[in-house]
């Protein structure tokens, strides 16, 4: 009997050590929100930065400490179209006959000291080499980068556009003139 007395209690005692944190500690430990993406391995250091605009993936991220401008670009699945649906890489399907867009990566950083906003802006066409600077700038933590993609009309969309509206007239006017013969 003694001994299923001593199993009893062995049993009782590990049950107590490895019983679940109580709902204070749980409280206390550090949370991570769940629309933060952690591209950072456990145990490296860390910085959030917010990538908004026009990139395929957009949000909040947890990136190791030195990350560059154009890593971030990379893991945000690079420069996207339509509010990130479709990659540019894909650029000849969406705007059609070669228009090359012109990227525009914006860079926001709060100075503390200075208690002011300012701004890091590098612009790129698309098939460019990144601008100076862009490629080796390292992220802080708290930065937001924003993305935004401008396209001008080649002049083969221009003589399309041209075509098609003489054609629209041309058909509305027959079709007025049918009507009223």
């Amino acid at each position: 009997m003694r001994p299923l007395i001593q199993a009893a209690l062995l049993f009782a005692l590990i049950m107590i050590a490895v019983a679940p944190a109580s709902q204070a500690q749980i409280q206390e430990m550090p949370q991570f929100r769940s629309d933060i993406v952690r591209l950072a391995p456990t145990g490296v250091l860390a910085d959030t930065i917010n990538v908004w605009g026009a990139v395929t993936q957009r949000g909040r991220f947890m990136v190791p400490r030195g990350t560059t401008v154009t890593q971030m670009l990379s893991y945000t699945g690079g420069p996207g179209v339509g509010g990130g649906s479709t990659r540019l890489g894909d650029a000849r399907s969406v705007y059609g006959y070669h228009s090359r867009p012109q990227v525009e990566v914006y860079l926001h950083r709060y100075d503390e000291r200075e208690q002011r906003e300012t701004l890091e802006r590098w612009v790129y066409r698309l098939r460019d080499p990144f601008p100076e600077g862009m490629r080796n700038y390292q992220l802080q933590n708290g930065e937001y980068i924003t993305v935004m993609v401008r396209t001008k009309p080649t002049t083969v969309q221009y003589v399309l556009f041209g075509i098609t509206t003489i054609g629209s007239l041309a058909g509305g006017y027959f079709l007025m003139e049918r009507l009223f013969l």
